[in-house]
């Protein structure tokens, strides 16, 4: 079974506060992106997991795996990751190959509801039930609290440098509390549909935080409002940034500016099929 593991950016991301269990409170607008990663699932007895890149030990494909095997006293299976997403990143690649992996395996095994499903997503990481989910959603709490919203057709540029940004060492340095956007704003202008009232709520509060490890993240903001976006911000924790272009070609031009960067591609929103 193969199956495409949808990137996504955070259109606009809030960090509300921490938690005592160390986790952070978040109010984010993701949506899903046409840039992947190719999952391919055969199931197994076993659990074994390979990639193109070196994976830790227990990836999130491994424990997506190995929970729903546990959940659903069921065979496991062998994995394979051909990676088109850029890891350390703020894209969601790992959350996506999770997400991937459970869905195949409800598709072979069968045995969860839907509301199972989205449980063991949450336990794998913050980004697991939005990847699950696709399209586009306000997610609060940790990630867990979705509120689907209507996708929205954009095209965008995403520029990376070399360097990542680990997200568990950005946010057990973040300093509360930080500058806050309008999440709910951001939602509202989606519901209408109106682009242009949802550009001024593009907005990131780890932006500057991670600026600090990376800061090139800064310079290429600039650069893609140089080349003419719209709007442009970091994605979650960073270090890829994303500019919104008027057009699919724009995006495209734009693109040829930024031969120092170490990942480059324009990409567009993912509408639901309901919604085409």
């Amino acid at each position: 079974m193969e199956m495409k593991a949808y990137a996504k950016v955070n259109l606009m991301l809030n960090v509300c506060g921490r938690r005592s269990d160390g986790y952070h409170d978040l109010a984010t607008v993701m949506h899903a992106i046409d840039l992947y990663d190719t999952v391919t699932i055969e199931p197994a007895e076993d659990i074994r997991i390979s990639a193109d890149v070196p994976l830790p030990e227990r990836s999130a494909a491994y424990k997506a795996v190995a929970a729903y095997k546990n959940a659903a006293n069921c065979g496991g299976a062998h994995v394979h990751i051909k990676t088109g997403i850029p890891s350390e990143a703020g894209l969601g690649s790992s959350s996506a190959d999770a997400a991937a992996v459970l869905r195949a395996m409800q598709r072979h095994y069968g045995a969860l509801s839907e509301e199972a499903l989205f449980a063991i997503a949450a336990k794998i990481g913050a980004d697991v039930p939005f990847c699950l989910l696709g399209g586009c959603a306000l997610c609060e709490g940790i990630g867990e609290k979705m509120t689907p919203l209507p996708t929205v057709p954009l095209h965008l540029l995403i520029v990376k440098g070399e360097r990542g940004v680990s997200t568990k060492a950005l946010f057990t340095s973040l300093q509360l509390p930080l500058p806050m956007g309008d999440a709910h704003a951001a939602a509202a202008a989606i519901r209408n549909g109106n682009r242009d009232s949802l550009l001024p709520h593009i907005y990131n509060a780890l932006a500057e935080p991670a600026a600090a490890i990376a800061p090139e993240t800064k310079a290429y903001k600039a650069r893609l409002a140089d080349a003419g976006a719209l709007a442009a911000e970091m994605t979650g924790s960073g270090s890829a940034v994303f500019g919104i272009f008027p057009t699919e070609e724009a995006a495209q031009q734009a693109a040829a500016l930024f031969p120092d960067a170490a990942f480059v591609k324009a990409v567009k929103t993912l509408c639901n099929s309901s919604e085409t």
